[in-house]
């Protein structure tokens, strides 16, 4: 038996991507946060979306994904 094919389902791949991309979220949300100071929440919300692209954009790059 073959194990190769059990993650291609859609589930699977979103939530591979959210591990690998979840140390962006922390990097991007603490400078979102401290950059717009009267929006604390909105600037770590936004900080955390381009973290989390950046991160995993690089982690691919890096891998050769892309």
């Amino acid at each position: 038996m073959s194990d190769i094919g059990i993650l291609n389902d859609p589930v699977s791949l979103i939530q591979i991507a959210l591990i690998l991309g979840s140390p962006g979220f922390l990097l991007g949300a603490i400078p979102g946060a401290l950059l717009w100071r009267r929006h604390r929440l909105a600037g770590a919300l936004l900080g955390a979306v381009a973290g989390f692209a950046l991160w995993l954009t690089g982690w691919m790059v890096i891998k050769d994904v892309i």
